[in-house]
């Protein structure tokens, strides 16, 4: 195992539905889509817990040791928006596009002007540097052109800062796994991300903390 810099430069601002990116989710994502093919675009919304892949990554009990995403230079998020229309052929004759099959959307995009995402790990250096040169784009709306990684630099970190980076919580960490936290929220810190099951009282990134 060893401590890893992760840097994805950026050709296009990236969009966000949530306040960061996890690193682990993100290797875990690569290694489904390779383990299915193209069966891993017709996946229902959320699969079994089971069915997640490991990452290779150190884990502090249960807790991967990979940082969320550091976006550089700091962000002032933006708003896009856009509309989205059926590509499909239109019938002869009047047809509604405000509502049924044929119902264009008005939506937005948050979204932050940055150059470059940055994340921390402990893990196999060799297979995180094979997965992470398969990531094409980061963030959300990928499919309109945010997110684009123009190039992903893999270097070697003076720590393990996975977890923590100069008394700062790198990614939530459950509270009960902590001897000091300044601050808390209920948040889930380990994969799935979306399972209630994954969710504790933990610190929040970026906040000062000390390990247990």
């Amino acid at each position: 195992m060893e401590d890893l810099e992760i840097v994805f430069h950026l050709s296009s601002p990236i969009s966000l539905g949530f306040p960061w990116v996890f690193f682990d989710s993100l290797l875990a994502h690569v290694m489904l889509r390779e383990e299915l093919g193209e069966k891993y675009y017709s996946l229902p919304t959320k699969i079994p817990v089971k069915d997640i892949p490991r990452p290779p990554l150190k884990y502090y009990r249960d807790v991967p040791v990979a940082s969320v995403s550091i976006i550089e230079p700091a962000p002032s998020l933006q708003v896009f928006s856009y509309f989205k229309r059926g590509d499909h052929p239109f019938p002869k004759g009047r047809i509604s596009r405000g509502s049924g099959f044929f119902k264009d959307f008005y939506l937005k995009a948050v979204y932050a002007p940055a150059q470059r995402v940055r994340f921390y790990a402990t893990g196999e250096a060799g297979e995180i540097k094979r997965l992470v040169g398969k990531v094409s784009a980061l963030g959300k709306e990928r499919n309109i052109g945010f997110g684009f990684v123009k190039k992903v630099e893999v270097a070697e970190a003076e720590g393990e800062y996975g977890l923590v980076k100069d008394g700062l919580a790198m990614r939530p960490i459950p509270v009960k796994y902590l001897r000091y936290y300044e601050d808390s929220a209920y948040l889930a810190y380990k994969p799935p991300y979306w399972a209630r099951e994954s969710v504790e009282l933990c610190a929040v990134p970026f906040t000062r903390v000390e390990l247990g």
